[in-house]
């Protein structure tokens, strides 16, 4: 672990990171973005959208800046993760991140979007109410291989679950070729609880792999994590 690695609560002036997080680990390690494919917009048309949601910070769901940790070096951004409790809100994650993107689509774009989101189900998984997500983690390629992604869900963990110790269970759903992210939660106590592929040639142009595998970490593990 770097000595001199410090994590925070990220805020509105980190906006800039988060969002350039929320694309580089959408990417995957290629140059897709399922984002702009799903809604048939621009990469520069969607950071104006991020930078409206996440200055809005309707919590609750994958695109709130407060349920983002962002791990620095001498001030230096180097990588970031977002987190939240499914369902707090009093309704799901994906009413809610469908709700907010929809808002900010021309109408005569809505069917044609609503029926790409109706393909990307076949590799989505259902998230469970009062569980910890994990989403959209990233780490700045210069500086991976030291710990700071496995720092980042360690305090992401503990932010939620030092909280509340009747959280039953931590959830994070990937991409199965993403290696580096599925191995760092396994060695850390998730285990892979589902995979789902497909062959949809509708779906291929939508994301840039075919198959997610669902992450999960119960209580018994999530305790001995929350005492690192």
């Amino acid at each position: 672990m770097i000595e001199n690695l410090s994590i925070r609560q990220a805020t509105i002036n980190d906006i800039d990171f988060i969002i350039e997080t929320i694309i580089e680990a959408d990417k995957g390690g290629t140059d897709i973005i399922s984002a702009c494919n799903i809604l048939n917009i621009s990469e520069q048309k969607y950071k104006k959208i991020l930078t409206n949601i996440l200055t809005e910070n309707i919590e609750g769901q994958e695109y709130s800046l407060s349920g983002f940790l962002k791990a620095e070096i001498d001030a230096k951004p180097v990588g970031a993760l977002g987190s939240w409790i499914e369902g707090a809100a009093g309704v799901s994650s994906y009413i809610l991140y469908s709700n907010i993107l929809l808002n900010y689509l021309e109408r005569e774009k809505i069917p044609e979007v609503l029926s790409k989101f109706k393909i990307t189900k076949e590799i989505s998984f259902k998230r469970e109410e009062g569980a910890i997500q994990f989403e959209y983690g990233y780490v700045k390629e210069e500086f991976r291989r030291r710990g700071i992604y496995t720092k980042l869900m360690i305090e992401s963990l503990k932010k939620h679950y030092l909280e509340n110790k009747s959280i039953h269970k931590t959830q994070g759903i990937c991409y199965r070729k993403n290696y580096k992210s599925v191995n760092a939660a396994l060695k850390l106590g998730f285990n892979i609880a589902e995979s789902k592929i497909s062959g949809d040639e509708g779906l291929k142009k939508i994301f840039p792999y075919n198959e997610k595998v669902l992450l999960e970490m119960k209580k018994g593990e999530m305790d001995k994590v929350s005492e690192m």
